[in-house]
């Protein structure tokens, strides 16, 4: 049987820009969206030796704004990959898209094309909040995307909201999850707003012309929108990911148990034969130069144990402790004897059917790093 990976494949265009992404995107490069999908192409052929002999099990078309593009790029590079590699019949392929830049048109080349997985950026329901944040969209523009994936026949329809954002209350958050299940979506995604440097919102924040809640009080946010999700029928399966019964998203469950994948496109990053490897971030350098890798780091006994217990403790199902034992010859229990004592004497752990689990993911990385 051969190998499944999964494919991702990144898009950096976008309308506008908001404020607090730190993702390889870029407006005003509409001459280039072509070009870019051609050296796609040429990259995904770069890698046909190395993955001819697995299956791709899911897709995921991330960015930046796949749903900004024509979809007749979309649709042609599907196809392309379609004919030139092993694509398993029911594979999950995802596009990432904003409500404003999601049409009728768009989603009808979509399906054809085989997607049949959507993620949706809605972020608040406020439209002061998302004008302040540069979203390009409204609540009005989002509710309208949803109809519109549903009449062309998505079933299958994930939401990104933040928690954490300025002016956010409790109330705000149990109207943001009742708005979200009232469209009946498939899945949610509640992701905590990150302050990164060298962003608008880093200069914001850093001149007090935006004030964001403490920790504490984001903490708190994130536990309401957690009550308020299962309330709704969204189940948490890992620590910022919520869905209804058996629509977990498997081209990143893939990654948090550690399966292999490839990234193609801008500063995309990939996991192949115990090897890790980047791609660039400048625009420029990928269209011009012939492809290579970048940053290539051989996985080394102690970095798949650390990255192992790390991407299975922000699970909800937890550590797989035989499957552990198996891969890396060693008793966990043994080996970290000593931390897995001082976390179940603060409660912060638990057993169940052979895993380890977190019972509190707001320390999540407190409890993780015990095992570094």
């Amino acid at each position: 049987m051969k190998e499944k990976i999964g494919l991702y494949i990144h898009i950096p265009f976008c309308k506008q820009k908001c404020i607090y992404c730190a993702f390889t995107s870029f407006c005003n490069e509409n001459k280039n969206i072509e070009p870019y999908f051609n050296k796609l192409k040429q990259e995904l052929n770069f890698h046909k030796k190395e993955i001819k002999n697995k299956v791709i099990s899911s897709i995921f078309i991330g960015g930046g704004t796949p749903s900004f593009v024509d979809a007749d790029f979309i649709y042609d590079l599907l196809c392309f990959i379609k004919a030139n590699f092993n694509v398993q019949k029911n594979a999950e392929i995802s596009i990432e898209g904003n409500p404003d830049s999601i049409n009728t048109q768009k989603a009808i080349a979509w399906k054809k094309a085989g997607i049949n997985r959507v993620s949706v950026g809605l972020q608040s329901i406020d439209d002061k909040t998302l004008q302040k944040l540069n979203r390009p969209h409204t609540k009005k523009d989002f509710v309208t995307a949803i109809k519109c994936l549903k009449e062309v026949g998505f079933t299958n329809i994930n939401a990104d909201i933040l928690i954490g954002l300025f002016n956010q209350t409790p109330e705000s958050i149990k109207r943001t999850i009742k708005f979200l299940s009232d469209q009946n979506l498939t899945h949610i995604s509640s992701y905590g707003i990150m302050v990164e440097e060298g962003t608008p919102l880093h200069k914001l924040v850093k001149n007090k012309e935006i004030i964001l809640p403490d920790e504490d009080k984001a903490v708190s946010l994130y536990n309401i929108a957690v009550n308020e999700l299962k309330k709704h029928g969204y189940n948490r399966y890992e620590i910022s990911n919520f869905c209804k019964s058996g629509f977990e998203c498997k081209h990143n469950l893939n990654y948090w148990h550690r399966g292999e994948f490839l990234g193609v496109g801008l500063s995309a990053y990939s996991f192949l034969n115990k090897t890790h490897f980047e791609n660039t971030k400048s625009l420029k350098e990928y269209l011009e130069k012939t492809y290579e890798k970048k940053n290539i780091e051989r996985e080394t006994s102690t970095t798949a144990k650390e990255e192992f217990i790390m991407l299975s403790l922000r699970l909800e199902e937890g550590l797989d402790i035989k499957k552990y034992n198996t891969l890396f010859h060693e008793d966990f229990l043994k080996r970290f004897a000593k931390q897995i004592n001082k976390l179940e004497q603060s409660k912060l752990i638990t057993f169940e059917n052979n895993k380890m689990k977190i019972t509190n993911f707001e320390v999540s990385n407190m409890i993780i790093s015990e095992f570094f």
